[in-house]
């Protein structure tokens, strides 16, 4: 069924009170969303509506939702599994569809769909023009696992493809290198492969912790990966918490020697499954303790003590705040932003059902 731009916008628009005696008043939408807060939500599996929420950076209203919808007058039609930014562009990864959907960053309107070439995608960097996105391919088969590449001039998948070993996963660059974690799809991983693109494409591996999978650089440009260690148990519905897991681990690799200079370890079955990294502190999410710790590199040992949060989903952090969203696929999920001097919730805002990745647009 159709639904109008015009009704959208009406029905998407509402008001956060900022005091009980001072209430904000909200501009008309003007169609364009930089300078603000991106969350993508996954939907629930199987049912194709993934969508996408937009949050000012005055964080002075709620959450404009199903921004794509009102704004192509059309769903996405698949889960998203994550979005890459260029300097005009959004790139949608609609991982069940085998999709990346280009929109315009700033409107959000939508250019074309890439629906060849792609079996199973999830992440995407861009290096000089191209993007490169990491594919499961069927997620059981550990032979078929690939990077493929996309020239962002014509929005078409090239014929190469960068063959890898299973569980591709997050994929960063640096220096005209790729840097992919392999988690393992539907198995576990412990490599990262360093892809030289000026050396035809060799391939180093480094050996991590079970199930590396975010990944960032850091003020001297080492590589920051969080390892959450191979789940062995979990408990019921409906997060299906891991109980018991293999090592944990924050690992940071020299890019230049492509060996790990420093490596945190967490004490046996508790792991931190989110991450996140801003001007020399790492930050993680330990779900058993539903805590946000803060870890400054020069920091020899693990902190005792964090931000207490809800059961999140998806985390970020930029200028002395926690952006999170809390884990909820049974009903609308709910953004957070955190001030971490005080460790007090500075706003909130319900968004799409599954909420998991939090961009800054």
């Amino acid at each position: 069924m159709k639904i109008q731009k015009t009704i959208f916008k009406l029905l998407l628009i509402s008001f956060l009170i900022i005091s009980c005696s001072e209430e904000t008043t909200i501009p008309e939408i003007e169609g364009n969303f930089t300078n603000g807060i991106i969350i993508s939500t996954e939907g629930n599996f199987g049912a194709k509506d993934g969508s996408i929420s937009y949050i000012n950076n005055d964080l002075n209203r709620l959450a404009t939702n199903f921004l794509y919808t009102g704004v192509n007058n059309a769903q996405l039609g698949g889960l998203i599994q994550s979005v890459t930014f260029s300097d005009n562009f959004a790139y949608i990864i609609l991982n069940d569809v085998n999709v990346i959907t280009v929109v315009d960053k700033n409107t959000f309107e939508k250019v074309v769909d890439i629906n060849t070439g792609l079996s199973n995608p999830r992440y995407m960097t861009i290096v000089n023009g191209k993007g490169y996105i990491t594919n499961w391919g069927s997620g059981f088969d550990e032979t078929d696992d690939y990077v493929a590449v996309l020239n962002l001039e014509s929005n078409t998948i090239e014929d190469t493809i960068i063959s890898l070993e299973n569980g591709v996963e997050q994929i960063v660059s640096k220096d005209n290198k790729l840097y992919v974690s392999h988690k393992g799809a539907f198995s576990s991983g412990n490599i990262i492969s360093v892809v030289d693109l000026s050396a035809n494409n060799a391939i180093t591996k480094i050996t991590v912790k079970d199930n590396p999978d975010e990944l960032f650089f850091d003020i001297s440009g080492n590589l920051v990966v969080l390892s959450e260690g191979r789940p062995t148990s979990f408990g019921g519905a409906p997060d299906f918490a891991v109980l018991t897991n293999t090592t944990s681990a924050i690992s940071i690799i020299n890019t230049n020697t492509n060996t790990i200079e420093k490596e945190w370890t967490f004490p046996e079955n508790t792991r931190a499954s989110l991450m996140a990294y801003e001007n020399g502190t790492i930050y993680y999410y330990m779900s058993a303790t539903k805590e946000v710790f803060s870890l400054e590199e020069s920091s020899t040992t693990l902190p005792s003590s964090g931000i207490t949060v809800t059961n999140i989903y998806g985390m970020n952090v930029k200028d002395n705040r926690i952006y999170t969203v809390k884990f909820a696929f049974t009903s609308l999920s709910e953004f957070s932003v955190i001030d971490i001097a005080t460790e007090n919730e500075i706003y909130k805002t319900p968004v799409g059902l599954g909420a998991s990745k939090i961009y800054f647009n």
